[in-house]
């Protein structure tokens, strides 16, 4: 027999949770790639943390940069 369909089960199984990330593709030389997952094994990062820790540690740093700058002159 079939099954009845409500709308709020059809609601239910129809929506998904969203992501509230957004995705990133890199593509890194072999080299780099097997440094990389040299420090990963060594310190024990993923590769999703190691990427996230380094984009906003990149962004720290240029800001301080920006600012010592702007102090100079």
């Amino acid at each position: 027999m079939a099954e009845k369909t409500t709308k709020s089960t059809a609601k239910k199984s129809s929506t998904k949770p969203k992501s509230t990330g957004k995705r990133l593709s890199v593509t890194i030389d072999p080299d780099t790639m097997a440094q990389l997952n040299e420090y990963l094994a060594q310190f024990g990062y993923s590769k999703d943390e190691f990427v996230k820790k380094a984009i906003l540690e990149k962004i720290s740093r240029d800001k301080i940069s920006a600012m010592i700058d702007n102090m100079i002159r």
